[in-house]
């Protein structure tokens, strides 16, 4: 403990130390600034190498050149924008700026332990970093990112007038990037097919701009290694927030470990920029693993609201799906039949009263897709005709596991269709119709067949069995498994949305539907088990087919055409949703099928 006279020597008093939310305000002023020596001086050092790399560039900035000036032609020109953006896509800008940080380095390294001195030099650098970003987008990495990120977040917090605040601000703002920044990355890796394979390092090491050193000459001669090293990225990028909870020690050897996984990435692909802005985050992380156990500090208050607003999210959204599914259960919802082992959820829409029905056209669903999903197409063809649709074994409502051509069978027998019908799938719709067509209780029932942007059964088996394509999917659906249970589809734009408009309460149900965590499980069971076998045989056996493909597939579906001797249209413009997602879209799928029945 100090004396007296030694805590007034140094600022002290015997007042009681105050904490606030944002941590200790007695935090030691000379720690704050020993941690952003330890920030700023390989941030200096980066920025250095990379200000004298610039310098020895001149071809490259050229009006010619891959790093030409790009900001003055977003502008009108004549304007003062489109005037400062020719100043800045200059081919000597960039090099003005190199020799202005190149300075502003030498000023950084030679600021250490002097606060006001480093604000300046980092919101220099800062500044000449955003000119040339906004002069071109590109000659970036990762770690040039997290250097503006610490110059900027210096900047901002030094107009914060307590220094302890704001240094200690600073500090935690810095630490709590670069945890989410290593955890965001290897969460993303985690969806990535070629990472969660083990391939990605291989096939960054045989690419030109990366594969040229020894160091990756060596590492190709081990695909081993290197799929073990990028398995091991994603778990340990995955797991970074858990160095926060390792002893002071084992976290050190932690950071250390992290260190050189970045010269080691720096030597491989000869990147030897990569490494500094991330060293200097490690100083930051330090500085928190210090001042552990501080109460409310900034980290645990972003934490907080970050999982609070993730936990609301995921009960509004688990809400709203429960509310599609009481609308489902609903006078207003669909149909349910009971069979043998549980209910099938079907929908029947008819022509109005007085106008006789031609024919009976069944319309079978997608992959995880819902019964409204047909509801533009549905809504044309029943003007005239009887149209029936329903849910496979495991969809919506429908608890039953019997096969679907049982299913389509009973309810079809519900609503008095006893003859001939017309069958339209979509998507995975004509694999499922396939095992029922010639076979079972609607063998040779089906005289008319339109298959909508259909599922070729050979592309089928190749995707389930190459690795890669699988992992692919898989990775998908486990995307849109953590979208639905987080809740974030509703809040962030998702490809279900993009490529539907429905009116609001058809939007509403069918979003839902696609979302509910059941239904993603379910369409991941059916992929792994819809049969293939003899499925072309059985599509081209039905009398009349048409196959109408969407321009996103129009050349995979002219194949399929062929294969079954199909006649063949395309809604230009459309996607493999959208096809019958945009109103658009259905209507000429609908001519479609119409011109098609009324030919024969």
């Amino acid at each position: 403990m100090l004396g007296t006279a030694a805590r007034h020597a140094t600022g002290e008093t015997d007042k009681p130390v105050k904490w606030k939310w944002w941590g200790p305000r007695a935090s030691n002023a000379s720690v704050a600034q020993k941690a952003a020596d330890r920030v700023f001086l390989p941030i200096a050092v980066g920025q250095a190498l990379a200000a004298a790399e610039t310098l020895f560039l001149r071809e490259e900035f050229e009006d010619d050149g891959y790093l030409r000036g790009t900001s003055a032609q977003q502008f009108e020109s004549g304007t003062l924008r489109h005037r400062i953006g020719r100043v800045i896509d200059h081919p000597r800008t960039p090099r003005v700026l190199a020799g202005v940080t190149l300075a502003a380095s030498a000023g950084l390294v030679l600021a250490r332990g002097n606060r006001g001195a480093q604000i300046a030099a980092a919101t220099v650098i800062g500044t000449c970093n955003r000119l040339s970003e906004i002069r071109t987008p590109y000659g970036r990495d990762g770690a040039d990112q997290m250097t503006a990120v610490i110059t900027q977040y210096r900047a901002l917090t030094a107009l914060i007038p307590d220094r302890r605040l704001s240094d200690d601000l600073f500090l935690r703002a810095v630490n709590f990037q670069a945890g989410l920044s290593y955890a965001v990355s290897g969460v993303s890796k985690a969806f990535g097919s070629s990472w969660v394979q083990g391939d990605a390092l291989l096939e960054v090491l045989q690419t030109e701009a990366y594969g040229r050193g020894p160091a990756a000459e060596i590492l190709r001669g081990y695909p081993r290694l290197c799929r073990a090293l990028t398995v091991g990225t994603i778990v340990w990028e995955t797991s970074f927030p858990l160095i926060y909870l390792l002893p002071r020690a084992q976290a050190s050897h932690a950071l250390t470990a992290v260190k050189g996984f970045h010269v080691g990435v720096a030597a491989a692909m000869e990147l030897p920029r990569f490494v500094w802005g991330f060293f200097g985050s490690h100083g930051a992380v330090g500085y928190v693993l210090d001042t552990r156990g501080a109460p409310r500090t900034f980290e645990k208050a972003v934490l907080g609201i970050a999982g609070g607003a993730v936990l609301t999210s995921a009960l509004i959204a688990r809400e709203k799906r429960r509310v599609a599914e009481q609308r489902r259960l609903g006078p207003k919802g669909a149909a349910r039949l009971a069979v043998a082992d549980g209910d099938v959820e079907y929908r029947v829409d008819r022509p109005a009263e007085g106008t006789p029905s031609r024919a009976v056209i069944v319309l079978e669903c997608g992959l995880g897709q819902s019964l409204e999903s047909w509801e533009w197409v549905a809504a044309g063809l029943a003007r005239h005709h009887t149209v029936v649709r329903y849910h496979r074994a495991g969809y919506g409502l429908t608890t039953s596991r019997a096969a679907d051509g049982d299913l389509l069978a009973a309810v079809l027998d519900e609503v008095g269709a006893d003859g001939p019908v017309v069958l339209a799938t979509h998507s995975i719709g004509s694999l499922s119709a396939a095992s029922y067509l010639g076979d079972g209780p609607l063998a040779g029932r089906v005289d008319r067949l339109i298959v909508v942007d259909g599922t070729d059964p050979v592309l089928l088996d190749e995707d389930r069995t190459d690795r890669r394509r699988l992992g692919r999917f898989l990775q998908a659906q486990l995307y849109t498994l953590v979208a639905a249970l987080s809740g974030i589809y509703e809040w962030a734009p998702n490809a279900v949305e993009r490529q539907a408009g429905y009116i609001p309460d058809v939007q509403y149900s069918h979003v839902q539907f696609v979302f509910s965590p059941r239904n993603i499980v379910n369409s991941v069971r059916e992929y792994r088990r819809i049969r293939t076998e003899g499925a072309v045989e059985s599509l081209g056996a039905v009398e009349s087919v048409l196959v109408v493909a969407s321009d996103e597939y129009a050349d995979q579906q002219a194949v399929l055409a062929g294969k079954l001797g199909a006649k063949y249209e395309v809604v230009r413009g459309s996607a493999h949703r959208s096809i019958i997602g945009y109103r658009e879209h259905a209507e000429q799928v609908e001519g479609a099928i119409r011109r098609f029945m009324d030919a024969y």
